[in-house]
């Protein structure tokens, strides 16, 4: 009997081990309904455990463009625009390539085509995706590969990929061990008048953010920026239009999703005004896709409670920007 017990227990060892090392089985488990997504009531929720703020994200429904234009669509974006998220059909674009904002990205551009370039960033890392030109876009390049390694090389550079919270968030990603975390947070909050460090609430309670854009530091949507910086950034940008146009590109636009912080909890600090300073800039020559407006003349509506990203309705107020601009390159008189 010892013995059985033994095998089980080295057996649910293994598994665990498994789950902290391999994020594909722990997404395989999600999809076959075996566990629950810790992330169903938002990012900020998750790091939190506020039971105000226990709202589930919303599911939308993608409503498909009425008609194609003959446009291809080129999207360096973050976790606003990523898979699951935004997807093809929600262009009219015929075809649509995505990669991530900070990753080099290599695409072929064919010359009597038009493309078109979005290049999306959040707020809080605007000024380091343009402290320099973007350079990400590799248009044409040959993306080389890391000679083969032999399997002696692998064993001696393995680095052993384990991580806790992998297991951690199936083990404890329910509704029922949800509530003692609930239990917890409202204790340290009340009692201790503290909340998890990843996030900040406003000053009226009403409004969940994420910490890094609220709390001290260059991410945050209360850090000074000089008018001088602001100079630099916006040549940054130029550089970075003129560079992707030369190199072939009918259209190249910059998209700035604000911080939740910089349209629901301004009452934390005193707010930079970072995107409007870019967008209202006199030398600025990038056509930009203006999140910013929508967003703050929508407020609390167009959020998630309990996540940091927009809302369906807020996606959908992009997806529509998105499609009018695609739509009247599409229909350009060549």
């Amino acid at each position: 009997m010892l013995k059985i017990l033994r095998y089980i227990a080295l057996i649910l060892f293994a598994f665990l081990w498994l789950l902290g090392c391999s994020p594909d089985t722990a997404r395989w488990l999600g999809k076959q309904g075996w566990v629950e997504d810790d992330y169903r009531y938002g990012d900020l929720y998750r790091f939190s455990n506020l039971k105000e703020f226990r709202v589930p994200v919303e599911k939308c429904e993608v409503k498909n463009p009425l008609s194609k234009v003959p446009v291809n669509i080129f999207l360096f974006g973050d976790s606003f625009t990523e898979e699951g998220r935004i997807e093809a059909n929600h262009f009219v674009a015929e075809n649509f390539t995505r990669n991530f904002v900070a990753a080099d990205g290599y695409i072929s551009l064919l010359p009597k085509e038009k493309n078109v370039l979005i290049i999306e960033t959040v707020e809080r890392h605007l000024r380091e995706r343009f402290d320099s030109v973007y350079t990400h876009v590799k248009v044409n390049q040959i993306e080389l590969t890391a000679p083969e390694t032999t399997l002696w090389e692998h064993i001696l550079a393995w680095e052993l990929p384990y991580k806790t919270e992998s297991h951690e968030s199936i083990l404890f990603g329910s509704d029922f061990f949800f509530t003692f975390k609930e239990w917890k947070a409202a204790i340290n909050q009340h009692v201790f008048h503290r909340t998890n460090e990843n996030v900040q609430l406003s000053k009226d309670g009403k409004h969940l953010v994420y910490g890094v854009a609220a709390n001290p530091g260059p991410n945050s949507s209360f850090f000074r920026v000089t008018n001088s910086e602001i100079d630099r950034l916006v040549e940054n940008v130029n550089k970075t239009y003129a560079k992707y146009k030369s190199e072939g590109f009918t259209e190249v636009y910059l998209n700035i999703i604000p911080n939740k912080t910089s349209i629901l909890a301004t009452d934390l600090g005193e707010y930079n005004h970072l995107i409007e300073r870019i967008q209202q800039h006199p030398n600025l020559k990038m056509p930009f896709i203006d999140s910013h407006s929508s967003l703050t003349s929508g407020g609390e509506k167009l959020f998630d409670k309990g996540d940091t990203h927009w809302n369906c309705e807020g996606k959908q107020l992009w997806v529509n920007e998105v499609n009018k601009r695609l739509t009247e390159i599409g229909n350009l008189v060549e």
